[in-house]
Order: structure tokens, then C-alpha cells, then sequence
């Protein structure tokens, strides 16, 4: 990966920029100082560089980073959008290093987790293949030498396996390229990614941390919006922007709609089952208290609580489903292959 479109980069580039900002000096003023600094090679200058080069051309400050959507993700660029919009984009960069700081954690976190059951199943996998389909096949001699149905069942439990293991490399090759597809394609037809996007946030296992991790962000722009004086009416139509989810998004819109007809915010959220219960209830208690727009910072801790149980619930549940699913297939080989091997010696003998 280029080092300037990194994560890494990014980060480095949004702490240099709250430290600049926070001493006092201008937007401008810090990408300047960045970009010519004694680390003028390094990606958070390359970024200030690029960033400096479109404001001198006169563009804002939020539009020079929303047009650099190959090197800063979405969300990011969405809350620098609303961070202009709230009439303060210093103010947004202490909030973004936190952010990218929690999300490196987490992947740091993840990573480590996943690392020792990742590298065993993967050797168990090629260890397989190279077994069905290299090994055993070579061993037809012996098998056809025993004789009887021994023989037969492990030449058809051999064939089987070939089978599923061609089929399931196809199902995998197939969903990789329906998600490429569905990503390409979303400009061009944007019902079927929502479509999609909702099957995505309706899952079993997955589709409740999804739906946190929109509402988190969807929270967390609200909460910056609504404190820089934007009206909540307001405020939901520019927190669109940081929601990758399309049926979120279109969700959020559709709320927007109904808030400006007349309808309570709480009950808007609550009509729409794709948001979680939580949230809707959450706004009810601002309205009752009165403080909705001060709700959004509660509810933004919350959903990030949420997202960390979940996440260490995975963690904690990953390792032994991966050994679990290890000793299924040394299990499954024993059955098809070595117990019908024995037989047929012992047949033999």
C-alpha cells in the first residue's frame, strides 16, 4: 500500500494537525508548517501538501479533503464535511484522532486475536488440499489392490471431497466478486446496494454490530452538528454523510422528512426497524428531558460500548469456533479415508 494513502498516514497526519491547531495557529498556517516541517517526506506531509495545493487554488478546506476520496476514507471526509458545516473544522480534529486511535486499537486488537487460530486453520486448509488432491489421488494403486467396497467408498469419499472443495473455492470467488460487483456498481444502480446494505444491517450474527457501528457514527456526527448551534432538522440531512450504509442512509433521509412534516423525531426513528430499538428510545428521553440535542453524546458512548462487547464477545468466540472447525476436518478425514483404509488391510490380513 502507498504510504500516503495509509492508515497510518492519516492518522499521523490528523494528530500532527490537532497539535498545530490546538497552539493557535490557522488551518492554512498548519498545512503549511506540516507540509515544509523537517519530516517533509513522510505521509502526513504529503497529505498537507496535497491538501495546501487545492485550498491555494481556492477551494475550502472540507471540500480539498473531500476530494481526496483515495486517500481519506469516508467517514472521514463526512466529518470533516460536518465539521464545516458546524462553522468549526478545528474542532473536529481532537474528535477524529480519537476516533482513528479507538479504530486502530481495534484492529491492533483484532489482529492479534485472529493471528495464531488464522495461521493454523490456514496450514490445515493447504494441508488438505494438498492431501485430496495430491496425496490420496497417487495412492489409487494401493486402493485398487485391496479390493471390495472398502476400496469403491474411499475412492468415492476422495471424489467427494474434491467436490466440496472445488464447490466451497467457488462459493468464496463468487461472494468476493458480488461484493467488488456491488461496490462498482453503486453509483450506477443504487436500489440494489440498498437492497444490499439492508441485508447487510438484517443478519444473524453480524447485522446487530453493523448497525451499532452506523449508529455510532451517525451519533457521533450529530453530536458535533448539533453542539456547533445546527438544528437537529438540519443536522440529520449533513449526518448522512458519515453513514456508509446506503439503507441507513436512505433511512436517516427518510426520517428528515418526516421530522420537517411535523413528526416527533423519537417517533421517526421508531417507525423505521432498520435503525436499533436503543437509539429511538434514547431520543425519546432527550425530548422528555428536553435536551435532545444534547442526547447524542450519550448516545453515541453507548453505541461505542456496544461496539466493543461485541466485539470482544467475537474475540472471545473466534479462537475455539476456528479449532472447533479444525477438528472437524482432521474428524471428517479420518471417517472418509483412514477408518475405511483400515478396514480394507484389516480385510485383507
Amino acid at each position: 500500500m502507498n504510504k500516503y494513502k495509509s492508515k497510518t498516514a492519516v492518522l499521523e497526519f490528523t494528530e500532527m494537525m490537532e497539535t498545530l491547531l490546538e497552539s493557535g495557529l490557522s488551518l492554512r498556517d498548519a498545512l503549511e508548517l506540516l507540509s515544509a516541517g523537517e519530516g517533509a517526506d513522510s505521509g502526513a506531509a504529503f497529505l498537507a501538501g496535497g491538501i495546501l495545493d487545492r485550498v491555494r487554488s481556492g477551494v475550502s478546506f472540507a471540500q480539498a479533503v473531500f476530494s481526496m476520496n483515495e486517500t481519506f476514507p469516508p467517514i472521514y471526509r463526512g466529518m470533516i464535511r460536518v465539521g464545516y458545516k458546524a462553522g468549526s473544522v478545528e474542532r473536529i480534529f481532537p474528535r477524529l484522532g480519537a476516533y482513528l486511535r479507538d479504530r486502530k486499537k481495534l484492529r491492533e486488537k483484532t489482529a492479534a486475536a485472529l493471528a495464531y487460530p488464522l495461521l493454523v486453520l490456514s496450514i490445515a486448509i493447504a494441508g488438505s488440499i494438498g492431501l485430496v488432491f495430491f496425496v490420496l489421488p497417487r495412492m489409487e494403486a494401493i486402493f485398487g489392490s485391496f479390493g471390495g467396497g472398502q476400496a469403491e467408498t474411499i475412492r468415492g469419499n476422495i471424489a467427494a471431497m474434491e467436490t466440496a472443495m472445488i464447490f466451497f473455492a467457488g462459493l468464496v470467488l463468487f461472494a468476493a466478486a458480488s461484493a467488488i460487483a456491488v461496490k462498482k456498481l453503486n453509483g450506477f444502480f443504487p436500489g440494489i446496494c440498498r437492497y444490499f446494505d439492508r441485508i447487510i444491517l438484517r443478519l444473524p450474527l453480524t447485522g446487530g454490530f453493523f448497525s451499532a457501528w452506523e449508529s455510532l457514527n451517525f451519533s457521533f456526527a450529530m453530536e458535533v452538528l448539533t453542539s456547533g448551534g445546527v438544528s437537529v432538522e438540519a443536522a440529520l440531512g449533513e449526518a448522512g454523510a458519515v453513514v456508509s450504509n446506503s439503507a441507513y442512509r436512505e433511512a436517516l433521509r427518510e426520517v428528515q422528512e418526516e421530522v420537517l412534516n411535523g413528526v416527533n423525531l423519537s417517533q421517526a426513528f421508531r417507525g423505521k426497524k432498520l435503525f436499533p430499538s436503543r437509539l429511538g428510545r434514547w431520543i425519546a428521553i432527550g425530548e422528555s428531558s428536553g435536551q435532545t440535542e444534547s442526547i447524542f453524546s450519550q448516545v453515541r458512548s453507548y453505541f461505542q460500548e456496544e461496539i466493543d462487547r461485541r466485539m470482544n464477545r467475537f474475540l472471545l468466540l473466534i479462537e475455539p469456533a476456528l479449532i472447533a472447525l479444525i477438528g472437524a476436518v482432521i474428524l471428517f478425514f479420518v471417517v472418509a479415508v483412514v477408518l475405511p483404509l483400515f478396514s480394507a488391510y484389516g480385510n485383507i490380513l
